[in-house]
Order: C-alpha cells, then sequence, then structure tokens
C-alpha cells in the first residue's frame, strides 16, 4: 500500500489544502495525538506487553562481566555507587530507591599480617574519596605503650594527624578506632616503641 497523506478537512485561512503529522497505527494513517503536537509513543518490552502505570516493566543492568539484575515492583533492588569518580542516581517522589557508597578497605590493607614496625613508620596510604565514616582496626603486640597516630592528607603527599590512640602494653591485643573526616587519603603511624602490628583501615 503506497503511503497516503492525511490532509485537512477544511482548509484555514482559505490555504490551499495541506498535509497534518500521521502516525501508521497498523491498520491505517491516522493524526498525531499528543501534547502540544507531540507524537504519542507506545513501548512495548521484551515480551510484546505494553508499559502502563500498573505494569511499568523493568531495567536490566548489565554488568561488564555479562551479569544480570533485573529491577522491578516486585525486585526494586538498589543502586551502589562504585565509581572512583563519584557517581549519581536520579529517584522520583514515589521512587525513592537507595544509594549506597561501596565499603573501602581490604583485609591488612594498611600494614600486613604479623609486621613488626618501628617507631615512626607510617602505613600504606587508602584512598577513601566520597567515603567519610573511618576506621581502623587490628591487632598489636608491644612490650610497652605506643601510640597509634592516624594521618590525613587530600594529596598523599603532606599528612596531618588527625586522630591519636594510646595502646598500652599487653600480649596480641585487639583495638578499633573511628572517625569522620572529609580527607581522601588516610595512612598510620606508630610511635613509641616498636610492635607487631596487623591492622585495616576501611571507610563507608
Amino acid at each position: 500500500m503506497a503511503d497516503t497523506l492525511i490532509r485537512e478537512a477544511v482548509a484555514f485561512g482559505s490555504q490551499p489544502l495541506s498535509p497534518v503529522p500521521q502516525v501508521w497505527d497498523g491498520a491505517s494513517y491516522a493524526k498525531v495525538q499528543g501534547t502540544n503536537g507531540a507524537i504519542r509513543a507506545i513501548l512495548f518490552d521484551s515480551a510484546g506487553e505494553t508499559f502502563t502505570d500498573s505494569s511499568p516493566g523493568s531495567v536490566t543492568v548489565v554488568s561488564s562481566a555479562g551479569g544480570t539484575a533485573v529491577f522491578n515492583s516486585g525486585n526494586p533492588g538498589i543502586v551502589e555507587i562504585v565509581s572512583s569518580a563519584g557517581g549519581t542516581a536520579y529517584f522520583s517522589v514515589t521512587n525513592p530507591g537507595t544509594a549506597i557508597n561501596k565499603i573501602v578497605g581490604s583485609a591488612n590493607n594498611t600494614w600486613s599480617a604479623s609486621a613488626t614496625i618501628t617507631s615512626g613508620a607510617t602505613s600504606t596510604a587508602v584512598d577513601l574519596q566520597y567515603n567519610y565514616n573511618i576506621s581502623y582496626f587490628g591487632t598489636i603486640t608491644n612490650t610497652a605503650s605506643v601510640t597509634l597516630n592516624l594521618l590525613v592528607s587530600q594529596d598523599d603527599s603532606t599528612y596531618f594527624t588527625a586522630a591519636t590512640a594510646t595502646i598500652t602494653a599487653g600480649t596480641s591485643s585487639s583495638f578499633h578506632y573511628s572517625t569522620t573526616t572529609a580527607a581522601r587519603y588516610v595512612k598510620l603511624m606508630v610511635t613509641g616503641v616498636s610492635a607487631t602490628i596487623t591492622a585495616i583501615i576501611a571507610g563507608k
């Protein structure tokens, strides 16, 4: 069937008849209907079903590894922000969702298991960008009191002392401290005497 133009039934201002916007509805051509002349669209999911208020369909997020996660009204799931450069998730009043920053911090990421740390030595720095709640914990064996210093920096070059904790002499005693900081880089320093330390820095 050849395409056929729909024309105005009555010309405006005695002007010649002119075509009107039209769309093929599957059986015939019909005038385009929509707000401010926009074309009205009907979306279909992969099963051929239409999206409606009562059946909004779903969104499938495909990971770089090829896995999928489907979010729909029955399984809203969560949105996790994992980009090192940050991320943005848009939510509506009716669909507020949940945004979660990925927890940073792996086992022994500052001092490895049973490492002997001399006084004044600093640990590996941990990049905690966008993570403000900081915890540092582990185990320590020291023959005399030592001071555990939490150092922070924005450029991973110049560091400042954000918190200190005195740990008395003990045998394989555990420790856990926490603080809040907007600093990007965090590391530990021990002063006093040499000590055997296993330590982790984590942020969320």
